[in-house]
């Protein structure tokens, strides 16, 4: 009874490898030739030749919090 189990929990994880195998094959499909198998140019700058290094200056982004000009409406004074 136990090599039953053991057969189909064989064959389940089986047929799942099978399974991702080909959703991975249909994905890298449906990719074609865009880009390198590693990522995707996102970016509309010109394409720069190999061993061309730029330094890009990020803008600054300021993080502040909005004022809190909040009252607290269940105060009460106790005396």
């Amino acid at each position: 009874m136990v090599l039953l189990s053991a057969n189909g929990a064989f064959r389940t994880i089986l047929i799942l490898l099978i399974i991702w195998q080909l959703l991975r094959l249909w994905m890298r499909l449906q990719r074609g030739g865009r880009g390198s198998a590693g990522g995707t140019r996102t970016t509309t700058d010109p394409i720069r030749p190999k061993g061309d290094v730029r330094i890009e200056q990020v803008k600054e982004v300021h993080h502040r919090a909005p004022p809190l000009d909040a009252e607290d409406a269940d105060f009460e004074e106790i005396n």
